[in-house]
C-alpha cells in the first residue's frame, strides 16, 4: 500500500503541473482566471459525482459524523480556491522561478510542522535531523531546476512586491494544510472519494462568492482580462473538462495518500512529481509553453530531491 501512496502522490504532483498548462489554454478562450477556476471545479464537481454513484449509489455524505470535528474539516475547499488564485495573483508579479521557489519553500516547512505537531489530526512524525536534512536538499534541488541562468525578476523588491511574496509563502502553508485537511476527512468519512466531494463543493462554493463579490463591486468587466468579455459565444468542447480532471486527481490523490504518508511525505512527493512533469512540459513546449532545454543542473536538481525524499521517508 505504501509503494502505491508514493506512486499517487508523485501523480497527483504531476497533475498539478499539467493542470497549470490546462488552464494557461482554458483561460485564453474564456479569458477570465476566475471562470476558468470554476469551471474546473465544476467538472472536478461533476466526475466525482458520477464515479460515487457508479461505485456506491449514493452522494450522500457523513454529515453527522463530520459536524462532530472542529469548522476546519470543511475547510479543504477554501484551500483550493486560494491556491488557484495565488497563482493568478502572484505569478506576473513574482515571475516564474521566485514564484514557484516561495511557494515550495512554504509547502515543505508547513508539511513538516504539521507532520511533527499533529496538526488537523494528521498522523504525528517527529521533526528529526535526518528529516530537516532532506528538507533542505529538496529546497536546494527545487532551486537548481527552477531558476533560469540570468534569469531577472520582473520587479524590484518593493512592498507591492515583499506582500506578495509573504501571499506566496503563506500559499503554499495552505496546499499542505489541504493535504492534512482532506486526509483528515477521508479518514471521518470513511472514504476518500467523498472526502474529495466536500472539498469541491467547498471549492466551487468559495469561487462562486468570489466572482460574486467581483462581479458586484467591479461590474461583470472585472472579472475578464483587460475588463473586456470575449466577443461571440464560446463553444464548448472536450478541452475544457481537462482542468477539472487534473484537479480531480490532485485533490483526491492527495486525499487518499494523506493519511497513509503523512502530510510532510505526500508534499515531497507532490513536489517531486511537479518538478519532473515541469521538466518534460519545458522540454516538450506542451501546449505552447516556451520550449526550455533539460540540462544537467536541472537533472542533478532531480537527483538531489529524489535523495532529500528518501531521507525524510526513513
Amino acid at each position: 500500500m505504501a509503494i502505491i501512496a508514493y506512486l499517487i502522490g508523485i501523480i497527483s504532483g504531476v497533475a498539478a503541473t499539467v493542470q497549470a498548462s490546462f488552464n494557461g489554454e482554458i483561460r485564453r478562450r474564456f479569458r477570465s482566471p476566475y471562470i476558468t477556476a470554476a469551471v474546473n471545479f465544476i467538472v472536478a464537481l461533476t466526475l466525482i459525482a458520477i464515479v460515487l454513484l457508479i461505485t456506491e449509489h449514493s452522494l450522500a455524505l457523513p454529515v453527522s459524523e463530520i459536524v462532530k470535528y472542529p469548522p476546519w474539516i470543511w475547510m479543504g475547499g477554501v484551500c483550493g480556491a486560494t491556491i488557484v488564485m495565488a497563482g493568478i495573483f502572484c505569478l506576473p508579479v513574482l515571475g516564474s522561478a521566485r514564484n514557484m521557489m516561495l511557494l515550495c519553500f512554504g509547502q515543505i516547512m508547513a508539511g513538516l510542522l504539521i507532520d511533527h505537531f499533529g496538526i488537523f489530526d494528521a498522523p504525528v512524525t517527529k521533526m528529526s535531523l535526518m528529516r530537516a536534512a532532506g528538507a533542505l536538499l529538496e529546497i536546494v534541488g527545487i532551486a537548481f531546476i527552477s531558476i533560469e541562468k540570468g534569469e531577472k525578476s520582473k520587479s524590484g523588491m518593493s512592498s507591492k512586491v515583499m506582500l506578495f511574496i509573504v501571499f506566496d509563502i503563506f500559499t503554499g502553508f495552505v496546499a499542505a494544510a489541504q493535504v492534512a485537511i482532506n486526509g483528515t476527512l477521508g479518514v471521518v468519512a470513511d472514504s476518500p472519494v467523498r472526502a474529495t466531494l466536500v472539498s469541491m463543493c467547498g471549492a466551487l462554493l468559495t469561487m462562486a462568492v468570489i466572482c460574486s463579490l467581483i462581479g458586484m463591486f467591479g461590474g461583470k468587466a472585472s472579472l475578464f482580462d483587460g475588463k473586456k468579455a470575449p466577443e461571440g459565444k464560446i463553444r464548448f468542447t472536450p478541452f475544457f473538462l481537462t482542468g477539472g480532471l487534473m484537479a480531480l486527481v490532485v485533490v483526491g490523490g492527495n486525499a487518499i495518500t494523506g493519511p497513509v504518508l503523512g502530510t510532510g511525505m505526500v508534499t515531497m512527493m507532490n513536489l517531486f512529481g511537479m518538478m519532473a512533469a515541469g521538466l518534460a512540459v519545458d522540454a516538450t513546449g506542451f501546449l505552447g509553453i516556451e520550449k526550455k532545454p533539460v540540462t544537467f543542473r536541472k537533472i542533478f536538481g532531480m537527483a538531489l530531491m529524489l535523495a532529500g525524499t528518501a531521507m525524510i521517508s526513513l
